[in-house]
């Protein structure tokens, strides 16, 4: 269950559509975004494989991955933590009718703004037949390229001929979800699947299907004061005494540690472990935690990611990002997994999300869980005993996350654009509320290598139609250390024909197109794309072949998809309608279509 050795899963497995479904709509959330890594959640979504990095390098995969999951994809993240791309592709343009950024409102006591820190899924399949497979995904991993180690919960349901309350806490979320979509035509299209989902949801039932657990909780927390009270399902986590108690979580408040480490006032024997990132041992005094037994991520399994890295891939570290929380109490045990830190901002502010699962100590205690993660073997265990002598904070980390949150302060300037034309060209007019900051602030159109200082009015001229986007590029530098991040900017009169642009620049001559309607058309999509790249590499040793593929070659392909699949034929008419470049579409091909088109009944 728990196990780092066996129990691993990708994120592409986990949302993926299961064998005879296909994707309907589905809801994500998430703090940080990478946008590349969506793109990946898009090709599990859409294309129903794995994100390896062949799909990831090939262009014609991608934007059929992104055409095909635009509308059917809301993803919400916290404003201002979307990851800068190490590259930059026309592609993401696709992203953008999918992701929706949260900026929540501060509060009183906290010292910082609170997060909108969830990590979830609720998505929604179907099958041929017209049945519905319904997955809700608890998680505490990012959408995001991080290697540190996570958990990750599912759970699938389908309908059933009765109401049922137990998904109320997942309505409720959505919700509150559905209350942060901006006021757009795009937004509104995905307030209707949503508020669908919301209506279904009702009816229902998700299956543990587990001999171990009897009985689940969904938690969200800080979405409204139902949800941070004594009556719900945190009670037994935030209030309750215990036997045995195990938390890990990579940040800590030492409030919150301390309130753990003195509840069992009225109980004799109790066992307290703590498993969290060195880093935050400097926030602990002995005195707050004397009950605990604490460990850290062995160096070596830190450090661990550069052996283990593939080629040129940069190096980077591993640690904790789990969220987990056993209680044990007589002959109960509750396991919590999610998003929640074990910290202040995460019970005081924070938007989180969690799944609370019943059990009996039989199953589930803390010395079964401390097999689980760290093994028999001593010298395999990636854990060791940690102590708080001569530990100090990380002040460069402080640092970093003073200018990260100078750059949340700038997502919530309630900036604004709009779009002019300029002969064939457009300008980019920016609007910023005043902002004073001793830090030095650049903006940048994501697509563009144009920079402007942080002010009030930006003009960026003579943009290109590909070029234009509503990601922008942030940087904050203090003059030793920069943090750039990506934020939207909602903007007006953005022109309509920017996806046929980014269409065109993928398939720009007649070879892909060719090979863009073999992988429609193919038995396995992605095998389909995979292997005419490799015939063109095989050819020329590029992705661009000037010799096409005859027509008759595609005759087949296409008869056996007017039999089986023809609603392909209308991913197919989309390709030619966006195509602009003229002798991009071959001689006659259009006349096939036709024919074929006319077979289907389009």
């Amino acid at each position: 269950m728990l196990n780092p050795n066996n129990d691993r899963l990708d994120y592409g497995q986990i949302i993926a559509p299961p064998a005879d479904y296909k994707l309907d709509f589905a809801i994500g959330t998430t703090y940080s975004l990478d946008l590349d890594a969506l793109v990946g959640a898009c090709i599990a979504l859409g294309l129903a494989e794995e994100t390896d990095s062949d799909l990831m390098k090939n262009p014609i995969c991608l934007l059929e991955a992104l055409r095909a999951t635009g509308d059917k994809i809301a993803l919400f993240c916290e404003g201002g933590q979307i990851h800068l791309p190490n590259s930059v592709t026309s592609l993401y343009i696709l992203l953008e009718k999918m992701v929706f950024p949260v900026t929540t409102a501060t509060k009183r006591g906290l010292a910082k703004y609170p997060s909108f820190h969830p990590k979830f899924w609720l998505i929604k399949y179907v099958n041929n037949k017209g049945e519905a497979l319904y997955r809700v995904v608890v998680l505490s991993r990012n959408l995001t390229f991080d290697r540190s180690w996570d958990v990750s919960f599912c759970i699938d349901g389908k309908k059933a001929n009765y109401e049922t309350d137990k998904n109320n806490p997942v309505s409720d979320f959505v919700s509150y979800l559905i209350k942060q979509l901006p006021d757009t035509e795009n937004a509104s299209e995905k307030q209707k699947k949503m508020r669908s989902l919301l209506r279904e949801l009702k009816h229902v039932e998700f299956s543990l299907d587990s001999k171990e657990f009897y009985d689940f909780d969904f938690i969200p927390v800080g979405i409204n004061n139902k949800y941070n009270s004594k009556q719900d399902a945190l009670y037994n986590l935030l209030d309750d005494s215990f036997h045995e108690v195990m938390i890990m979580s990579p940040f800590l408040s030492k409030g919150v540690i301390k309130d753990f480490n003195d509840r069992n006032k009225y109980i004799e024997h109790s066992e307290h472990v703590l498993i969290t990132r060195a880093s935050e041992l400097g926030k602990l005094k002995p005195a707050d935690c004397s009950n605990f037994e604490i460990y850290t991520m062995k160096d070596a399994v830190v450090d661990g990611e550069s052996l283990i890295s593939e080629e040129n891939a940069s190096t980077q570290k591993q640690d904790i990002h789990a969220k987990i929380y056993m209680i044990m109490k007589y002959p109960n045990t509750y396991l919590y997994l999610g998003s929640l830190n074990a910290s202040h901002n995460a019970l005081n502010g924070n938007v989180e999300f969690m799944v609370k699962l019943h059990t009996k100590n039989r199953y589930l205690n803390l010395s079964k869980l401390k097999d689980n993660l760290f093994g028999t073997d001593e010298a395999e265990c990636p854990f060791q005993i940690a102590s708080l002598n001569n530990i100090q904070e990380d002040i460069a980390d402080e640092k970093m996350q003073m200018l990260d949150s100078v750059i949340k302060a700038v997502n919530r300037l309630n900036a604004s654009a709009v779009i002019k034309e300029n002969g064939e060209l457009f300008d980019i007019n920016l609007s910023f509320e005043p902002f004073e900051s001793k830090y030095d602030i650049t903006v940048s159109p994501l697509l563009s290598n144009k920079t402007a200082p942080l002010s009030e009015n930006i003009l960026f001229s003579s943009m290109e139609l590909i070029q234009l986007s509503e990601f922008y590029k942030i940087s904050v530098s203090d003059g030793k250390q920069t943090v750039c991040r990506v934020i939207i900017i909602p903007t007006e009169n953005m022109p309509t024909d920017r996806e046929k642009a980014v269409v065109s620049s993928v398939v720009n001559d007649r070879s892909c197109f060719y090979r863009y309607i073999a992988f429609l058309l193919g038995d396995n999509m992605v095998i389909s794309a995979l292997e005419s790249n490799d015939t063109a590499n095989e050819a020329t040793g590029t992705t661009k072949v000037n010799k096409p593929i005859p027509l008759p070659a595609l005759y087949e392909k296409m008869l056996r998809t007017a039999a089986t699949s023809p609603e392909r034929f209308k991913e197919i008419e989309y390709l030619i309608k966006s195509v602009s470049a003229d002798g991009v579409i071959p001689e006659g091909f259009e006349e096939l279509y036709n024919t074929f088109r006319k077979v289907v009944k389009m």
